[in-house]
C-alpha cells in the first residue's frame, strides 16, 4: 500500500515479511546442488552471469530476482545429472504473474511455474523427463529463468538419486552382494591351483 506522493508516514503501511524457506530432508548423499544452505553446492557457479538482463539479483540466504525479465546461472562446468529423477526448486512470490524455468546443455526448454500460490513458499520437483527430450541432461551447463515481478528461490538442487550400497558386486566371488550398487573392495574371489 506504498504512496509515492506521501510526504508524511501515517502508519498505515503493511510490511510483507518472507517466511523462512523450507528446510530440505533429503539425503545429501543423493543430491546435486546448486544452491543451498542444507547442501554443499556445485563450487564455482555464477548466479548473475553477465546476459544484458534487466534483472536485479541479490544472494543472501535466498536467492532474489528482482524487476526479473529472464536471469542466467551458470554451472563452472558441465553437471552430468543422468542418474536423477528431478529438479527440485523451491521459490516464492508475491506478485509474479509468470514463472518458467529451463534447463540448458546442448538445447534448452522450460517448464512452467505455479505463481498463484502467493506469499508463500512453493515447492516442486520437476522431473527431469520434462526437459530431456531437448536438452542433454549429461551435459548441464546452466538455468535460466523468465518471467516477471519478484521472485526469491532457495534449495535448487537435482534430486531422486539411489543412495550407493556398498558391497562386493563380482558374480563370481564368494561374497556376491546383487543389491551392492558400488564395489567396496571386499569380494572374495577362488583361488584356482590350491
Amino acid at each position: 500500500n506504498f504512496d509515492s506522493s506521501a510526504n508524511e508516514d501515517d502508519g498505515s503501511c503493511i510490511v510483507v515479511t518472507m517466511p523462512a524457506s523450507p528446510v530440505p530432508t533429503e539425503d545429501a548423499a543423493t543430491v546435486l546442488s546448486v544452491f543451498s544452505d542444507a547442501y554443499t553446492n556445485v563450487e564455482g557457479t555464477d548466479f548473475n552471469p553477465n546476459w544484458g538482463q534487466a534483472t536485479t539479483v541479490e544472494v543472501s540466504d535466498v536467492l532474489t530476482y528482482t524487476s526479473l525479465n529472464y536471469q542466467g546461472t551458470a554451472f563452472a562446468g558441465a553437471q552430468n545429472v543422468t542418474s536423477y529423477e528431478y529438479l527440485h526448486v523451491d521459490y516464492y512470490t508475491t506478485n509474479s504473474t509468470a514463472l518458467n524455468f529451463f534447463l540448458i546443455g546442448n538445447g534448452e526448454t522450460s517448464v512452467a511455474l505455479d505463481v498463484t500460490n502467493t506469499g508463500v513458499w512453493n515447492s516442486v520437483n520437476i522431473p527431469l523427463s520434462d526437459y530431456a527430450g531437448a536438452v542433454n541432461l549429461s551435459n548441464v551447463i546452466q538455468f535460466k529463468v523468465d518471467g516477471n515481478g519478484e521472485v526469491s528461490f532457495d534449495n535448487l538442487y537435482f534430486g531422486g538419486k539411489q543412495a550407493a550400497v556398498t558391497g562386493c558386486t563380482n558374480s563370481a566371488a564368494s561374497n556376491y552382494d546383487a543389491a551392492a550398487t558400488e564395489d567396496d573392495g571386499s569380494c572374495q574371489l577362488p583361488v584356482s591351483g590350491c
